[in-house]
């Protein structure tokens, strides 16, 4: 008894038996929890979190990349351009579902720039970890809108646009319980925004470089297009823009009918400008058209508008006529066989 007493107070062999008991046969009970078992659930955890949160990060970048590609070309005016005089003999039932919005939304440049920024601003938010949240809820609203315009105008890029509203929900999904509870008008709490890694070099790295990051691909991808657009400017408008009905006597055109509209656009860009024909047939011939500086007027016309219609089309006519200009602003075209009034 005094030695199993002394042997049960020796330190030495409470520090071998790891704070265990002997059974009966003088063995030591093995431990109730591995230590590693035990870390396992916790550590797999931790690397799904850390994986979502990964995803979440490429899918913010992926939807703020195309947010800024469409959101720019409607700020710079290139993805609806603008109406001009040559629009204005396009008749309602000669418009396509998809011409009628792109028309819509190119009458009112402020509209269209409007919406652009909506765009941009939320890429911009997308790009910053803090404000993501914010960035995710007006996109999946914008594009929300975008996939409702272009589903019942028959417009392409439908799928396009259903697909970045799921992103901006899926995104805004960590926050989802805040924003409930805003509507509500409960408190939020603070927002949900987790880290790919807690690392101290990677996080000394991340946290100067991705605002950097962000902010060159925010303003570079607006100066790329504000670039390719020569930002927004435009060429002097031409003598002859307007939209005329003529008189006097017509000689046949190119299409053996005879012009009784023409409507010369008043939007030039390299000294070129969108020019459109009515027939008294009725039929529409659209085309292009430039002015230079000896009274010359140089005509490219598409093929007659029968039905929808491309956006890529080759000119099937050219003429180059001579125009002249009476104090009553009536105009007189000549050549090729061709005299207009």
């Amino acid at each position: 008894m005094q030695d199993n007493l002394r042997l049960n107070e020796d330190p030495v062999a409470d520090e071998e038996d790891g704070g265990g008991c002997r059974n009966g046969n003088g063995s030591s009970a093995a431990r109730a929890t591995d230590p590693t078992q035990a870390r396992s659930p916790g550590k797999i955890r931790m690397i799904t979190v850390r994986v979502l949160w990964t995803g979440h990060w490429l899918l913010r970048i992926w939807l703020a990349g195309y947010l800024l590609i469409y959101g720019w070309s409607k700020v710079f005016l290139m993805q609806m351009g603008q109406a001009d005089y040559s629009d204005a003999l396009v008749q309602y039932g000669e418009m396509s579902p998809m011409g009628l919005l792109w028309r819509f939304m190119a009458f009112s440049p402020s509209i269209q720039i409007l919406a652009g920024l909506a765009e941009v601003a939320a890429a911009a938010f997308l790009l910053f970890r803090r404000t993501a949240w914010l960035g995710a809820l007006l996109a999946a609203l914008n594009m929300g809108i975008v996939f409702l315009l272009n589903l019942t105008f028959d417009v392409p890029v439908k799928q396009l646009s259903g697909i970045m509203a799921l992103a901006g929900i899926i995104l805004l999904i960590p926050n989802l319980r805040r924003l409930c509870r805003f509507v509500v008008g409960k408190p939020t709490g603070a927002r949900v925004a987790g880290l790919i890694s807690t690392n101290r070099i990677f996080v000394a790295i991340t946290r100067w470089a991705a605002p950097l990051l962000a902010i060159a691909m925010l303003v570079g991808s607006g100066v790329v297009f504000g670039n390719m657009t020569d930002w927004g400017r435009l060429d002097a408008q031409s003598a002859i823009a307007g939209v005329y009905s003529v008189s006097g006597e017509s000689r046949a055109d190119f299409n053996d009918s005879q012009i009784t509209q023409a409507a010369f656009g008043q939007l030039s860009k390299e000294r070129t400008a969108a020019v459109g024909l009515r027939y008294a047939d009725g039929s529409l011939q659209k085309g292009s058209y430039s002015v230079d500086g000896d009274n010359k007027v140089r005509l490219k016309l598409y093929p007659e508008q029968k039905g929808s219609q491309g956006l890529i089309r080759d000119y099937v006519d050219e003429a180059t006529l001579t125009f002249a200009i009476d104090d009553s602003g009536e105009i007189t075209l000549t050549g090729e066989a061709l005299t207009r009034r």
